[in-house]
């Protein structure tokens, strides 16, 4: 009998904490949440307000799996949005992962050609779970939920159905607002890709859409995804860098680290600060 009485007392111990985790998981307030998961060697992060989810990128391997299970509700099995920035392993695994475990509305990426095993398993995933695909144009904008909007900045369809030597160029360029606060996420497109974006904005009179709160740096930090141009346009306050401690790339390079420190942006790092979460509010940005 005492042994059935403790069996019983564990049972409801488990309940208590699964209860628990869900309640400390749900909104508190009416703001949207950032973050920029800690996955190591890649990028990941989620946009979320109540449960709607937006994942841009799912790291390279399954990390991505206990960093979700931290920001949405165990209860919750639906991401309405995915954001594959370009087929890179460090980017994309995860989400083969994730397409496994979760029901998916839609997933927008380049449409780049590529022919690695990574890639092709979750372009036949994509098929098999009829999950609708999408390329968007340049400067589509969405409305996810109330007070926010989703806007694809670049590519567009460049790159659609075409071979690239680097796969970098194609990252997906996207800026996500909740009311007037904003951030930027920009996969890994480097230098001369970001140039010609610029130029494609200025043409149009357009280059103030660059100008947000919350900057992800291109490509983990490396000296080829970070000028003084892309910070001078886009003027950011907090600087992300999606990076993996003692990595074999040097990243972030030093000379993005001056080049942050030298235009007084804060600057948080996944390999130093962990998972970094930030809400957005109509009055303001709070980083948790």
């Amino acid at each position: 009998m005492k042994t059935f009485q403790k069996y019983l007392f564990s049972i409801l111990i488990l309940l208590l904490f699964f209860v628990y985790s869900e309640v400390a998981k749900s909104p508190k307030t009416d703001g949207a949440e950032i973050y920029f998961f800690n996955v190591g060697q890649g990028d990941s992060e989620l946009i979320q307000k109540g449960d709607f989810q937006i994942l841009i990128d799912g790291g390279p391997d399954d990390k991505v799996l206990s960093e979700i299970g931290k920001a949405m509700s165990l209860s919750d099995r639906k991401i309405d949005i995915i954001i594959l920035t370009h087929p890179h392993a460090d980017h994309l695994r995860g989400i083969n992962l994730i397409l496994d475990r979760y029901d998916i509305g839609t997933i927008y990426s380049s449409g780049v050609l590529d022919t690695t095993n990574g890639y092709l398993e979750f372009l036949n995933k994509i098929k098999n779970k009829s999950i609708s695909f999408k390329v968007p144009g340049v400067y589509e904008k969405i409305i996810p939920f109330a007070d926010a909007e989703l806007d694809f900045l670049w590519p567009g369809d460049k790159y659609k159905s075409t071979t690239l030597s680097n796969l970098n160029n194609s990252s997906e360029v996207t800026k996500f607002c909740y009311f007037d606060h904003c951030a930027l996420f920009t996969g890994d497109i480097e230098a001369d890709e970001q140039s010609a974006m610029f130029d494609y904005y200025t043409q149009k009179n357009l280059t103030n859409v660059f100008k947000v709160d919350i900057l992800k740096i291109p490509h983990h930090g490396s000296k080829n995804g970070t000028n003084e141009q892309i910070l001078k346009t886009v003027t950011p306050k907090y600087a992300i860098i999606e990076v993996g401690a003692d990595n074999t790339y040097g990243h972030p390079h030093a000379v993005t680290l001056e080049l942050l420190k030298k235009l007084n942006i804060t600057m948080f790092r996944t390999d130093q600060d962990g998972m970094i979460k930030f809400e957005l509010t109509k009055t303001g940005i709070i980083k948790e």
